[in-house]
């Protein structure tokens, strides 16, 4: 039992620009990152899921936002679903939005990393 408890539990540490901190989160749980794009003031909203690691990425924005990231040469969903990481690092001047499993954070401008202490 011990060992099934140990395989679903996915420690990691939150580091901000003025904190440091530890969540305790779980294989089956999601997340949901959102932000403004500062150069089209657009919404873009990305969501995960967690598994072994942070995976199975979709990314809501207009057409016009997602044309800035990939000059229309690619999906960025078909980009984003392919990603898997034990490290997520974001920044914004504008402020960012990010909901972990039961962890709500506000970052309103800086710059934050979540890494996963284990991935078995």
């Amino acid at each position: 039992m011990t060992c099934l408890l140990l395989a679903a539990v996915k420690p990691a540490v939150i580091e901000t620009d003025h904190r440091t901190g530890l969540l305790v989160l779980f294989r089956w749980q999601s997340g949901q990152i959102r932000f403004t794009n500062s150069v089209t003031q657009e919404p873009v909203e990305i969501r995960f899921r967690l598994g072994r690691v942070f995976q199975e990425f979709s990314v809501s924005t207009d057409p016009l936002t997602e044309s800035y990231y990939t000059s229309g040469t690619y999906s960025l969903n078909a980009m984003a679903s392919a990603e898997k990481t034990a490290v997520l690092r974001l920044c914004s001047i504008r402020g960012i939005s990010l909901k972990l499993g039961f962890y709500d954070i506000e970052l309103k401008d800086g710059c934050l990393e979540v890494r996963l202490l284990w991935t078995i």
